[in-house]
């Protein structure tokens, strides 16, 4: 039976085109991801599989020679169509499959499980699915495991797409050019960084038979480097999207005082683990006008990064005053800035000198979000630091 077409068909084809990944040459990034679907649910079979008007063409495989296969034959047709999961534990007692030459046929397919690759949030492109010859089901860490990896490889396509429109740039603006290869380089160190722990793990967690603490250990890395890689693409789709449509303001009156006692609080633990001490000196009320969420979200970044600066013993001070004009002002006794970055401070994918030397992980997108959030309350940012003393970064908002 031909799978139904996705509502979104003519959308959903076109944000696949627009990768152009189809017909490419392998890459490991994507073979690894095929790979460990295949060990991760004990399959013969793992893919990355992208489906397009009329065929199912293969991005990754393990276990399969062919390149692609004709639409109506393909199980990811079926997958796409949602968001979800799509699990078929016997394709022989399945009516949908019953009579697919893929089942009937040499291939002998009796159990698939694929999981949608997602661009935008929206449309489903393709899946990574695992088959297998026996029927079968997934455990729930497999599942679970199989969703990740599918967002994985929709990173890797969203990355793709992002890195060629910024290409596309660079070919008119021969100075964007260096930075397309700087933001290539350093996104492809944070992508396979974590994605690299996560195998490790994973091999590990396969081949030995190792106690509860010790597997829960192992489980508790892999998911702080899954983690890593899903800010790092909410931090990319933030920049494209705020840069390309603008920022979508919900404006009311707020108290900067509650906002940054809010932040404070779900920042503090973080402040501890690092041994940092996190004051909250704000005085209240500090009305303004302002998006509470956006507003909260570069509060957040700027907190975090002053931490990240931050050696063990050190203090992180946020004060406020209503004043003139209403303003918060984040203050830290961290490593500081030399005057020769300070210009940059905001510029997309910037990394100071102490990033790299501190190994601090990002690839410098957090601050560049903080001034598109901030002018677009038409608010201003003011940055003073000292190399060794720390630094101070000011920000200034409309009063209601």
């Amino acid at each position: 039976m031909r799978a139904p077409l996705p509502t979104d068909e003519n959308d959903r084809v076109a944000a696949l085109h627009d990768t152009r990944v189809l017909d490419t040459l392998p890459e490991d990034d994507f073979d690894d991801i095929a790979l460990l679907a295949s060990e991760i649910c004990g399959t013969p079979m793992g893919l990355v599989s992208l489906v397009d008007t009329d065929r199912q063409w293969f991005k990754a495989k393990v276990g399969l020679e062919v390149d692609e296969m004709h639409r109506d034959m393909s199980f990811c047709a079926h997958a796409v169509t949602g968001h979800d999961l799509f699990e078929v534990p016997d394709a022989l007692a399945d009516a949908r499959f019953a009579d697919n030459p893929l089942v009937l046929g040499d291939d002998n397919v009796r159990f698939y499980a694929g999981a949608p690759v997602v661009l935008d949030g929206t449309h489903s492109v393709g899946t990574v699915c695992v088959v297998d010859h026996v029927p079968r089901e997934l455990s729930t860490g497999q599942r679970r495991a199989l969703r990740s990896l599918a967002r994985h490889a929709s990173v890797q396509l969203e990355l793709r797409r992002y890195a060629r429109h910024a290409g596309d740039i660079a070919d008119r603006m021969r100075q964007l050019d260096r930075m397309k290869d700087s933001f290539l380089a350093g996104v492809s160190h944070e992508l396979r960084t974590p994605l690299a722990s996560i195998r490790g793990y994973l091999e590990m967690l396969l081949e030995d038979d190792f106690d509860p603490d010790t597997s829960q250990r192992f489980l508790s890395v892999m998911q702080r480097n899954s983690d890593r890689l899903l800010r790092l693409i909410d931090d990319l789709l933030s920049v494209a999207r705020l840069n390309g449509e603008g920022v979508d303001l919900d404006v009311v009156e707020l108290d900067l005082a509650e906002l940054a006692h809010q932040v404070t609080t779900s920042c503090r633990p973080l402040a501890e683990h690092r041994e940092i001490t996190l004051l909250n000196s704000t005085e209240r009320p500090i009305l303004a006008r302002g998006d509470a969420r956006r507003l909260g979200q570069a509060l957040n970044h700027l907190i975090v990064n002053a931490i990240k600066f931050t050696s063990p013993g050190g203090e992180i001070t946020i004060c406020g005053t209503e004043g003139d004009e209403p303003e918060i002002i984040i203050r830290d006794t961290g490593v500081g800035i030399p005057a020769a970055e300070l210009p940059h401070l905001f510029d997309r994918f910037f990394r100071s000198a102490a990033a790299d030397q501190m190994a601090v992980q990002g690839p410098g997108l957090g601050l560049s979000i903080v001034r598109l959030i901030i002018d677009a309350h038409h608010g201003s940012i003011h940055v003073d630091s000292e190399p060794g003393i720390g630094t101070a970064i000011r920000l200034t908002l409309p009063k209601p």
